[in-house]
């Protein structure tokens, strides 16, 4: 199961929402979120379980401006995932600053996995 810093704090409470970070800016006035490219498998997403490590990939990244850390829940991320984002195939969580993925297969969750773990159902990692 994939969890935030929170969670694994104990802030798990029936009111608690866990939190996750994406990296964004506005371009046009309309949201765009920071993808990375990776040879093998086309867009993947990268999510952060804290405001602290988006903000040292966005740092070390050389991104460019404008680039800013935003927040986002559980929902937000489905709809983005399943909307805006759906050309996303792989979810890469917490990658290390400087991660580049031209070259490499992102560790993570396929999106869909992701996706029906933020919905409440067990991940389940299969060997690819």
């Amino acid at each position: 199961m994939i969890r935030t810093a929170g969670e694994a704090a104990g802030r798990t409470g029936a009111h608690s929402v866990p939190s996750r970070y994406l990296i964004a800016r506005l371009e046009n006035n309309r949201l765009k979120v920071l993808t990375l490219t990776a040879r093998s498998c086309g867009e993947a997403l990268p999510i952060f379980g804290t405001g602290r490590a988006a903000h040292d990939f966005l740092r070390r990244g050389g991104f460019g401006g404008g680039w800013r850390v935003r927040e986002s829940t559980a929902g937000e991320l489905i709809s983005l995932l399943l909307g805006h984002l759906a050309k996303v195939q792989e979810v890469v969580l917490d990658p290390c600053p400087g991660l580049a993925l031209s070259d490499a297969r992102p560790e993570g969750p396929s999106k869909s996995d992701f996706i029906a773990t933020l919905m409440g159902e067990p991940l389940l990692i299969s060997a690819r």
